[in-house]
């Protein structure tokens, strides 16, 4: 899943792994000179969860939280 929050443009597609989602996000910037997305950003992997939408709703908290606390 991907949105914006706050300047940011957030990807928190989750992996999939034999059964397992596996929660991570990246986070992008737009350049201001030539307005290309620059990561910012990578979680890493931030546990694993029983299903696709519990990992993205894990990623998107972690991601929101980074942005409050890095954004300007």
């Amino acid at each position: 899943m991907q949105f914006d929050y706050k300047g940011f443009h957030i990807d928190t597609s989750p992996l999939d792994e034999g059964g397992r989602y596996y929660a991570r996000a990246k986070i992008f910037r737009r350049d201001p000179a030539g307005g290309e997305a620059i990561e910012v950003k990578y979680s890493g992997d931030l546990g694993d969860y029983p299903s696709d939408a519990d990992a993205i709703e894990a990623a998107q908290r972690w991601a929101i939280q980074w942005c409050d606390h890095n954004g300007a």
